[in-house]
């Protein structure tokens, strides 16, 4: 029998980040159609928790790439052998098992949700430069997959993303604004996609604390999930986020009459709050919202097929979460977005819905989000079905991420 195609993909989890790990299981579900049988290294940063999050039935291992070991094992060795690369010599002493995954890959797959954005701060793009600069060093094509890109104004963003993204043999943008940003840049092989998850299958059902708590509720609920980056943005510019979330809730009691459900899309149970754990603050919020028995909080570890389930059940959606965003779209719920980035309207251009993606500093006035929640679910009907027309065309974008891959392998 033939060997599997190996393929390595990077920026991305399968545990906290439920977004993230959308995106690596859609790889893994999707591309063996278009490559035959695959096996796939995830270079994670979590490998220990990510080691049972494997689907079931898919041939693949969970290789420990941490932020550490990245910058000072990875990237060292990678540049040695870029210099052993030019002076024609093997590379059979790399060694070191991020290095040895990708030269041992066809192709490395970025799937980071969006990289080289101004903005992020500069130990984050100095990450994404290193990230995908290692395969680059060791002679691997790379394709970053479906993502938003720019803009690339801010020092040393200007210097990366040139030196990185020029050299990477795919870039997939995902929307109209990032593929401005790399036309930008010049000498970017870009291809227009939807995003990845759009390719993602929902679950069949729930957990059985998860139904039993919904059950607790009327069944007309509205889906609300809560995000510690959105937290740290808005409370950077002096606002209470909790104080924020807690009058949205009530206010959409209030305007609506309909339960709300409280729900984190990135989770890392045990652990402080952070980019990749949303679990404090949705707790946080559902404890505010305390003497509504209509309000409910789920504090659960839900997978993305899960989480995109539960998604499905909802009435309407309001969501800081690009990928909760994504699996609302995908469901055909209408959704709302309270986001900060260009990443979210750009996607919901490609369902004529940019109108509902709002930035952070609307918390300011939760009465009015509400408003639009209020709007929102008196068309809900009529916003599902402009949203179900749209899908398929995106979802035939979806799929040119795994053409563009297959496309790239050596």
């Amino acid at each position: 029998m033939p060997q599997p195609v190996r393929i390595a993909i990077i920026g991305a989890a399968l545990s906290a980040n439920k977004g993230a790990a959308a995106m690596v299981e859609s790889v893994m579900a999707r591309l063996p159609n278009e490559m035959g049988a695959c096996h796939f290294d995830v270079l994670t940063t979590y490998p220990d928790a990510d080691a049972s999050r494997v689907p079931d039935g898919v041939d693949a291992a969970v290789v420990g790439l941490q932020p550490l070991r990245l910058a000072l094992v990875e990237f060292p060795i990678a540049c040695l052998a870029l210099i052993a690369r030019t002076l024609r010599l093997p590379l059979f002493w790399v060694r070191s098992r991020g290095c040895r995954s990708m030269l041992d890959s066809a192709v490395v797959v970025d799937v980071a949700g969006i990289s080289f954005a101004d903005g992020r701060g500069f130990a984050i793009v100095v990450y994404n430069a290193l990230m995908t600069g290692v395969p680059l060093l060791l002679g691997v094509p790379v394709v970053k997959a479906a993502q938003a890109l720019g803009p690339f104004q801010s020092v040393p963003n200007k210097w990366l993303a040139p030196l990185v993204l020029r050299r990477v043999k795919t870039v997939c943008a995902r929307g109209a604004r990032t593929r401005e940003h790399l036309d930008s840049l010049g000498g970017v092989n870009a291809v227009d996609v939807a995003d990845l998850a759009f390719s993602l299958d929902e679950a069949a059902g729930l957990p059985t604390a998860v139904s039993s708590a919904l059950g607790s509720i009327d069944s007309n609920f509205i889906v609300v999930m809560p995000s510690a980056v959105v937290r740290g943005i808005f409370e950077s510019k002096g606002g209470d986020y909790v104080t924020a979330m807690a009058s949205l809730v009530s206010e959409i009691r209030s305007k609506t009459g309909h339960s709300v459900v409280i729900a984190p899309h990135s989770y890392r149970a045990g652990l402080p709050e952070g980019r990749m754990n949303d679990g404090p603050v949705c707790r946080e919020v559902a404890e505010a919202c305390a003497g509504d028995a209509q309000v409910i909080g789920l504090d659960s570890d839900l997978t993305a097929g899960e989480l995109r389930h539960l998604v499905s059940l909802g009435s309407v959606l309001i969501t800081s979460r690009f990928h909760a965003m994504i699996s609302g779209l995908a469901t055909s719920t209408p959704t709302v977005v309270v986001g900060w980035s260009h990443k979210y309207r750009e996607v919901l251009d490609d369902f004529g819905l940019s109108s509902l993606g709002l930035d952070s500093s609307a918390l300011n006035n939760p009465s009015e989000i509400a408003d639009v929640v209020a709007r929102v679910l008196s068309t809900r009907n009529e916003l599902s079905q402009q949203i179900t027309a749209a899908l398929p065309a995106v979802k035939v974008r979806s799929l040119r991420n795994f053409s563009a891959i297959a496309e790239a392998a050596r």
